[in-house]
């Protein structure tokens, strides 16, 4: 039940950065089941690279090349707008967990 709830998380967390990076590159195979499966396949990238090589700055670079590849053969997008879309979406979901972390510092703050 946690390994579900875990990636069910995941997923919501990373399909809206991959959704959105879609909708600014303007790619038009772009609906949620395309954007679910890509989610997927990042997943699988990230955890075959710190898997095969481990955790830290140069894993996490192979992981969004590995993810960049993977994008532009879901997308059936050219390989430099998979890569752009793997940046993006990362520099996004980057934003959005900086969004999460200032709001929970600033509710924590104002509760005492």
């Amino acid at each position: 039940m946690t390994i579900v709830l875990t990636l069910s998380l995941l997923t919501l967390i990373m399909l809206a950065p991959i959704k959105l990076g879609t909708q600014v590159l303007k790619i038009e195979r772009s609906g949620i089941d395309v954007c679910f499966v890509a989610v997927i396949a990042a997943i699988a990238a990230s955890v075959f690279t710190e898997l095969a090589i481990g955790e830290g700055f140069f894993p996490t670079l192979v992981a969004i090349v590995i993810t960049s590849i993977l994008f532009s053969l879901v997308f059936r997008t050219t390989a430099v707008a998979g890569f752009v879309l793997a940046l993006l979406s990362t520099a996004i979901q980057f934003a959005f967990t900086l969004v999460i972390v200032v709001l929970g510092f600033v509710i924590a703050y104002s509760v005492s």
